[in-house]
């Protein structure tokens, strides 16, 4: 059995106060955390308090959790082809990757986007040059992931061989990295439920994205048919992926200390403990799924 290095963590709500969940966080287990730096659906940014997010950063260190992961905002759109849209994208970002560096989050993670009818390839296209120009105006010290989407419709990002395609041609102008996210895989297309099925995922994963390109995971299980492209995300164990397919993506020798971010139904500490439980016991830790309590 190989020795458990993964930094498993839960994206964690801020209501009820950042500093009381995230104690709560360590207390279950956490190691490391994800948040929104804001309203995920809005698109106006929090008013920045360096002094505030300093001291959020001390918080998460006198925990001991690392890394702290900020997601995007779901309205950032770097294909967006409606010009208000598109610039109001750039500034979004801009602010979130700001704000990750107060916070000492050396991650940012965000989705690939929809073409809104551009076409697939002029889509793909217009976010190489957008990460392009962008890239000059984040912090040096905060990483930008994109995360594989479920594709179909107008989406990008949902096939490993386009998000290569982004990861090739910005190769040597700025640090890119990859958010894997296991439902998103699977409801892309990619059926990884059984030992062949991981097989085949981890190939294309070698040939187009590189797993030393994966800087952080989102495990989750999904209730929707392989290739639905729905993103519609389960606790781990009630979905179509399944144990056997989860064990083995969990074991495959990643990187140290990768942090692994469930995004599993938000339904409180109960549910966080199981699913938690269950990263553990998938990965190869010997412990017992936590029980859920009456009424949760």
């Amino acid at each position: 059995m190989r020795i458990l290095t993964m930094k498993f963590g839960i994206h964690m709500s801020q209501k009820g106060g950042f500093s009381r969940n995230v104690k709560r966080a360590a207390q279950i287990g956490c190691r490391s955390l994800q948040i929104f730096a804001g309203n995920p659906t809005s698109w106006r940014s929090p008013r920045l308090n360096p002094e505030e997010l300093q001291r959020r950063s001390a918080v998460l260190q006198e925990n001991g959790i690392y890394p702290l992961i900020i997601h995007a905002p779901y309205l950032v759109n770097l294909s967006a082809a409606k010009e208000e849209f598109y610039h109001k994208s750039g500034q979004l970002l801009r602010e979130t990757m700001e704000r990750a560096a107060y916070l000492d989050a050396p991650f940012v993670v965000l989705h690939v986007g929809s073409h809104r009818g551009m076409g697939f390839e002029e889509g793909l296209e217009l976010f190489i040059s957008t990460l392009k120009t962008e890239s000059s105006h984040w912090p040096e010290k905060v990483q930008l992931l994109l995360e594989n989407t479920a594709g179909g419709g107008n989406s990008l990002g949902g096939s490993f061989a386009s998000i290569g395609h982004i990861l090739k041609s910005l190769k040597g102008i700025f640090p890119l990295g990859i958010c894997f996210d296991t439902a998103h895989a699977w409801a892309a297309g990619y059926d990884f439920s059984s030992a062949e099925g991981f097989k085949s995922l981890m190939d294309n994963l070698h040939r187009h994205i590189g797993p030393e390109n994966v800087k952080a995971l989102h495990v989750n299980d999904t209730g929707t048919p392989c290739g639905s492209h729905r993103d519609r995300h389960a606790h781990l164990g009630d979905g179509l992926i399944g144990e056997e397919g989860l064990s083995a993506f969990l074991r495959f020798p990643w990187p140290d200390d990768l942090p692994a971010i469930l995004e599993t139904p938000e339904t409180g500490t109960d549910w966080d403990v199981f699913n938690l439980n269950r990263l553990r016991l998938y990965a190869g830790e010997n412990c017992e799924a936590s029980p859920l309590s009456q009424g949760d």
